[in-house]
């Protein structure tokens, strides 16, 4: 049995004598903040576990030690794993948002259906500012099966039928979008961040990163602003994962990230005052 490895004046030794000494630690059991170097995958003790697996079995998974000896792959974790929080984050406030307005829209299409006039087979059918009448599928009827229809002073137009069709069918096509974000690329993130006995390498962390961003639906693009996962100063292709390797990015203005903010900064036109013939606009002094 080898002696126990002394540390006094360890500084002054040779690189040679400084590793014997970090071998013998490792042969004794002792810690030296060091991942098994010396002995092979295939080296056992006198009770057949390999060193390695006594590592392994230290730090209970490969990724609690990985986060242990290595401080670069450590930052990084943790901060696509907060971004990932951030973004399921966004993800259930945007569902919560368009499930509300599927809610409404819904609602609506009901009143007007139930005010439309139909056909014999009870087809709801609108008429058009021109005329022309659409049944609510949007096939126009021929002038005699139109001539025989009859419609109420509460029935709607179709304009405005078709107006409240298309927010309720753009509000399902986003619901999909985001459900099938969230199962596709969150949640399978989500996975390979919690795999503790293959946990991913560094390059995986940056691909999880980027998909994060770069696969998003266009509807989340708000949502993100608002869980700082965007930040119209900084370019949406700079990514943690560049930071820490000191890749530099490339130099270019982030003109569409500006207009995408002051796109969803715009204020409600609806509800601004409306300006009347007959008022008067103060000259600016």
């Amino acid at each position: 049995m080898s002696e126990k490895p002394q540390d006094i004046g360890l500084d002054s030794k040779s690189p040679a004598e400084r590793d014997q000494i970090d071998l013998n630690h490792e042969i004794s059991g002792e810690p030296t903040g060091r991942i098994q170097r010396f002995l092979s995958e295939n080296s056992h003790d006198i009770y057949g576990e390999s060193e390695k697996k006594k590592s392994e079995r230290q730090y209970r998974s490969m990724l609690q030690m990985l986060l242990a000896e290595d401080a670069q792959y450590a930052a990084l974790y943790s901060q696509v794993t907060k971004n990932l929080d951030k973004a399921y984050q966004a993800v259930d406030q945007a569902l919560i948002d368009i499930n509300k307005r599927l809610e409404d829209s819904g609602r609506k299409l009901q009143i007007l259906r139930e005010n439309a006039a139909e056909l014999p087979d009870g087809t709801k059918v609108f008429s058009s500012e021109n005329g022309s009448i659409y049944s609510e599928d949007g096939k126009r009827l021929d002038d005699e099966e139109a001539q025989k229809i009859e419609f109420s002073d509460s029935a709607p137009s179709w304009e405005e039928y078709k107006a409240e069709k298309e927010v309720y069918d753009t509000a399902t096509r986003q619901q999909v979008e985001v459900e099938t974000y969230q199962r596709d690329v969150l949640d399978h993130a989500r996975e390979r961040l919690n795999d503790e006995n293959e946990p991913p390498s560094m390059d995986e962390l940056g691909e999880i990163e980027r998909d994060i961003l770069a696969k998003k639906p266009e509807i989340l693009t708000k949502y993100f602003y608002e869980e700082n996962l965007l930040e119209a100063d900084t370019p949406q292709d700079l990514t943690v994962a560049q930071g820490i390797s000191e890749t530099p990015a490339l130099n270019t203005p982030p003109i569409n990230m500006h207009f995408d903010k002051a796109r969803l900064d715009l204020p409600n036109l609806e509800a601004l005052p409306q300006i009347t013939k007959d008022q008067t606009i103060a000259p600016v002094i």
